[in-house]
C-alpha cells in the first residue's frame, strides 16, 4: 500500500493542543519498515486545487498565517496525490497527512483543520476523471461536517 507522506507533518505548525507533535510517529514507526507500505512524499496543492472546494476570501484568509497556510497546502496536496493513485491505479493508497481538514467548510474553517482536504481531492478528480458520485466515510467524533 502506498502512504502519502511528508516529515513536514510532523512540524507543530498551530498552537491548538490537538495539533502538537508526537500524533504522526507512533505510526510511522510501526509501519515504515514493513515491506507492505511504500512511503511517498506529498505534494503541495496549487491555489486552483483549493479554490474547486473553497472560496477565494477563505484562501486568503487561511495565507495570514503562512506556516498553517503551507502546512495546509501540504496536506491538500497530499491528498490529492493519494486520490490520483487510488483512482488511477485501483490499488490502495492512504494519506498519512495533517492538517486533517474534515472541519473546513467553502468559507469557514475549525478544529486546527484548514482546507477541506476530501473535498480538495474529491473535485480534482471529478474535474479530471468526469465521474458522477463517491463515497466519504468520515469516522471522526465530530460527523457531518
Amino acid at each position: 500500500m502506498k502512504v502519502v507522506f511528508s516529515k513536514e507533518f510532523y512540524k507543530v505548525y498551530e498552537s491548538d493542543p490537538a495539533a502538537s507533535a508526537g500524533r504522526l510517529e507512533p505510526i510511522v514507526e510501526r509501519i515504515q519498515d514493513d515491506s507492505f507500505y511504500e512511503f511517498m512524499q506529498a505534494n503541495t496543492a496549487t491555489k486552483k486545487d483549493i479554490l474547486r472546494a473553497h472560496t477565494d476570501r477563505h484562501y486568503h484568509r487561511i495565507k495570514t498565517d503562512p506556516s498553517v497556510f503551507n502546512m495546509a497546502l501540504l496536506a491538500a496536496g497530499g491528498a490529492i496525490q493519494a486520490g490520483e493513485i487510488a483512482y488511477a491505479t485501483k490499488t490502495s493508497c492512504f494519506g498519512l497527512i495533517r492538517p486533517p481538514g474534515h472541519h473546513a467548510s467553502r468559507d469557514s474553517c475549525w478544529g486546527f483543520c484548514f482546507f477541506n482536504n476530501i473535498a480538495v481531492s474529491l473535485l480534482y478528480l471529478i474535474d479530471k476523471y468526469k465521474f458522477d458520485s463517491a463515497f466519504i466515510l468520515d469516522f471522526d467524533l465530530h460527523t457531518g461536517d
